[in-house]
């Protein structure tokens, strides 16, 4: 059984891998939580099942954003704004499922669910590679410039 007639899935792969360790265990767990929300809906676990599966995904997500802003701060990334907009972007996503969740209608629509695993791949694919990349090339033996 899937969303929409189909099983839907995040399918950790090597074009999600960054070649950073702290990012890459934390997107194979988010990944994890990302299929276990899936799964929950597409196999009707019920209502309850279904928003405290949104709700640890909610709550990695938030940690996970979390230690991505503070290297982005700590390393000066140049696309930080960008990137924490992005971030909010998916928190809100979820914020507004688990409403729905809570709601009086567990209404959870199609496009909520595209849109979160289209968010997460895209997210890596693009701006998180591009971290990854920026932060590969710091010399962490020195001691960066304090952020303003």
């Amino acid at each position: 059984m899937g969303i929409g007639g189909r099983l839907m899935s995040v399918e950790w792969n090597e074009s999600l891998f960054l070649s950073h360790d702290g990012m890459d265990d934390d997107h194979r767990q988010m990944a994890a939580l990302i299929n276990k929300l899936y799964l929950s809906i597409g196999e009707s676990f019920g209502k309850e099942a279904t928003c405290r599966a949104a709700q640890s995904l909610l709550d990695f997500a938030r940690s996970h954003f979390d230690h991505e802003k503070k290297l982005m701060e700590r390393y000066r990334y140049p696309d930080t704004l960008r990137h924490l907009w992005l971030h909010r972007e998916l928190l809100d996503e979820l914020h507004l499922l688990i409403n729905r969740l809570e709601g009086s209608s567990a209404n959870i629509t199609t496009e909520s669910i595209e849109f979160i695993d289209n968010w997460f791949t895209t997210h890596l694919r693009d701006s998180d590679a591009k971290l990854a990349f920026f932060l590969s090339t710091i010399d962490h033996d020195i001691n960066p410039a304090p952020a303003l």
